[in-house]
């Protein structure tokens, strides 16, 4: 593991200026009347990290915003395109399911589609906190704003994440007639089409709706069946309603449905010497050429419905989030990744939920402001997952139903005008009721068990000045117990316990030069407790006989996670803006005694020399935005160069003796320009990623003795956007 990142971030500094070192020469020397630069980012960011709308410099936590010019400047095509665009924060598809997160920040996050367990980092659309790895990804399209709240959320949300959040919100209507068209094309098949219209249906009522078509044959070819692998069709449609009868009162319905078909993860044999499927499929040659023999497939189908309400009652708001989602996904997954039918794997899920936030939140004019809330939230699943192959044949059936309940609440009081003390907290309580058939002879069980915790937070806020303000805070976090999905066994059903955390940060944000600068700093110390750490365990026959392997879930280590983050937006002048951030990372277990043998024998050993995956030590990205007014339109160059430092994509004691899990460090250059007319009536863009066509590991996961398979990230693509606005 090389660890010379300062060097390596500043040359990914130098690949961005030189991609825009010719910007102004395109417009050199115009006239006075040709061309005018165009410094747009010293304009206020508004967020709604606390509930309320604020400054970003006045919100003492750790958020990063990216508003919807931002994400169309950037080409930005689904959230993991803003992976390390915030510090700390890696935002990856889960290797052999691409429709589902493998989410980290600050080094803590969950890379699995099993919906026993519960997300580290949370994902919210909309206000509705989405329950499940699985969908979590999905295609950009009318989005408003992106926020990437970092540490703990508990005190202010409806649902409580022990990492994170990533929250999202779609654009709403604006009660004209108004809307536009985009097309795409690009390498690969890539055809898109997307669609937004705003209509009015009476002084108070007004909706909109959006479309997207996407096409895309995929960057991958199986040499056994012939064939491109990784391509996806989607079809996905979001109907938003409005009714403002006045200005204390406003209600908004938003329907959506997603519909996504492709061939799932393409896999390649990244196994060692020994393994099973070491010599099944080639371990060499074209990285994106694959071996598998089945068919592989990740259907997903989607709908949700949202609802939100806000009535302004003089000394605050009372806001009610109801939210319904129900999705389906079928994943067939060829294990042996060879032209033998060794493991194959096809999973069929169901799953919903209903949930319901209401809370009430200050206006924030006077000396106390505060934020309470109740939720409420109901959910369940149901799956087949049926396995075959000469290493293991039959098919597991599980359910489990979940209730949660939550009372949350924050107060600041501003003691004096610069000084703002915090108190808050949350109590949270959860039943689970799991059902396992699992794989063989095991006759089908259920099991019931419960959760309850209180997270307090307690924080201060110093502002020097109207631009420089001080923050520091304590916090706890929660992450249910629950039940394993994968076990085979009675005795691996669990139940594990809840995870915690003890979160404590300082930060300091500062503004310069008009406001023209803004540059952040943010320290911090997370130490969690009863981590739920998966290892695989064999299954032993009557007679102590090993006869195969399984996933168990244990609270079986502790952790420390220190790291430091900056982050900078600076609006230059003469139409350049600079973003940019850097994050340190120094994560270790503290304690992990735990049997990770998986030779039958009980015998638990240290393991607290083992890596935490996807932690990079050093993390950073550098864009520069260049934008100018030209007699024929505006002209707007990013680009951008985002580094990651080499990273474990799987835990396990392989890590020990092998990088094969490692991705090793890299620098995406990611790239678009775009001219608009000065009306706004046409945009035309054309933008790139991966741009040095880079070789990147997605992730790399093991099977126990049978190997080890690798997904890798896509190669250099490019896309070519025209779009109509009316």
């Amino acid at each position: 593991m090389r660890h010379n990142a300062p060097a390596k971030i500043l040359m990914s500094a130098a690949s961005a200026l030189a991609l825009l070192s010719a910007a102004p020469a395109w417009a050199q020397e115009p006239s006075p009347d040709a061309a005018t630069a165009v410094d747009e980012s010293d304009e206020e960011v508004v967020v709604t990290a606390q509930k309320r709308e604020q400054r970003l410099q006045d919100v003492p936590v750790a958020v990063t915003a990216f508003t919807s010019k931002v994400l169309e400047d950037q080409a930005t095509q689904s959230l993991t395109n803003l992976s390390s665009k915030a510090p700390n924060v890696v935002l990856a598809p889960v290797g052999y399911s691409p429709f589902a997160a493998a989410f980290y920040i600050r080094g803590l996050g969950f890379s699995d589609v099993e919906s026993s367990f519960e997300p580290s980092v949370g994902t919210e659309i909309n206000g509705v906190y989405l329950t499940r790895n699985s969908g979590a990804l999905m295609d950009f399209y009318d989005i408003e704003s992106v926020e990437v709240l970092r540490g703990p959320q508990g005190t202010l949300y409806g649902r409580n994440t022990i990492g994170g959040l990533i929250s999202l919100r779609t654009k709403r209507p604006d009660g004209t007639f108004s809307g536009g068209v985009q097309g795409t094309i690009g390498d690969n098949g890539r055809r898109e089409a997307r669609v937004a219209m705003n209509f009015p249906i009476s002084e108070t009522f007004s909706g909109r709706i959006s479309l997207l078509y996407k096409d895309y044959d995929g960057y991958n070819y199986n040499a056994t069946l012939g064939r491109n692998e990784g391509f996806q069709e989607t079809l996905a449609g979001r109907l938003t309603l409005r009714y403002a009868p006045s200005e204390q009162f406003e209600a908004t319905l938003i329907l959506d449905v997603d519909q996504e078909e492709g061939s799932g993860a393409s896999m390649r044999n990244a196994g060692r010497p020994g393994n099973v499927f070491t010599n099944l499929s080639p371990l060499g040659g074209d990285p994106y050429v694959t071996y598998g023999n089945e068919p592989i497939f990740s259907n997903v189908d989607t709908w949700g419905a949202t609802l939100e309400v806000n009535y302004d009652v003089g000394f605050g708001t009372i806001t009610s989030v109801t939210g319904y989602r129900e999705f389906d996904d079928n994943l067939s997954s060829d294990y042996d990744a060879s032209a033998i039918t060794g493991y194959h794997g096809e999973r069929t899920q169901t799953h919903w939920q209903f949930s319901e936030e209401l809370r009430i939140a200050s206006d924030g004019s006077g000396p106390w402001n505060y934020v309470f809330g109740v939720y409420y939230l109901n959910q369940a699943y149901d799956i087949s997952n049926r396995q075959f192959g000469f290493i293991v044949n039959g098919t597991q059936f599980a359910n489990q139903d979940n209730t949660a309940y939550a009372v949350f609440g924050q107060i600041d009081y501003n003691a004096t005008p610069e000084l703002v003390l915090t108190v808050g907290g949350r109590y949270s309580y959860e039943e689970k009721t799991f059902t396992n058939d699992p794989l063989g002879p095991v006759t089908a069980s259920t099991f019931s068990s419960d959760w309850s915790d209180f997270s307090p937070k307690l924080g201060l806020s110093y502002k020097f000045s109207d631009d420089i303000m001080a923050y520091a805070q304590w916090q706890q976090g929660f992450r249910s117990g629950g039940y394993n999905g994968r076990a085979n066994t009675v005795l691996a059903v669990g139940p594990f316990d809840a995870e915690n955390v003890d979160a404590y940060e300082i930060g300091l944000k500062t503004a310069f030069f008009d406001r023209r600068l803004r540059l952040n700093f943010a320290a911090f110390r997370n130490e969690y407790s009863d981590m739920q750490t998966g290892t695989q365990g064999p299954i032993l026959d009557g007679g102590g006989n090993i006869i195969g392997f399984q996933s168990i879930v244990t609270n079986a280590a502790a952790a420390k996670i220190d790291g430091f983050e900056v982050e900078a937006n600076w609006a230059i002048g003469g139409g350049f803006t600079i973003n940019a951030n850097l994050g340190w990372l120094d994560a270790r277990y503290s304690d992990f005694i735990a049997d990770l043998t998986s030779d039958g024998i009980d015998n638990p050993t240290d393991n607290t020399d083992l890596p935490l995956v996807f932690a990079p030590r050093w993390s950073g990205a550098l864009g520069i935005t260049y934008a100018t007014d030209l007699d024929f339109g505006r002209l707007t160059i990013n680009a951008n160069a985002v580094y990651m430092d080499d990273v474990y994509t799987s835990g396990g004691t392989i890590n020990r003796i092998s990088d094969v899990q490692v991705r090793e460090e890299n620098t995406m250059l990611d790239a678009a320009i775009s001219l608009e007319s000065p009306d706004g009536v046409w945009r035309v863009s054309l933008w790139g990623k991966n741009l040095a066509d880079q070789l990147i590991i997605n992730n790399t996961f093991g099977l126990g003795a049978l190997g080890n398979l690798r997904v890798y990230a896509p190669p250099m693509t490019w896309g070519l956007d025209v779009g109509v606005n009316f």
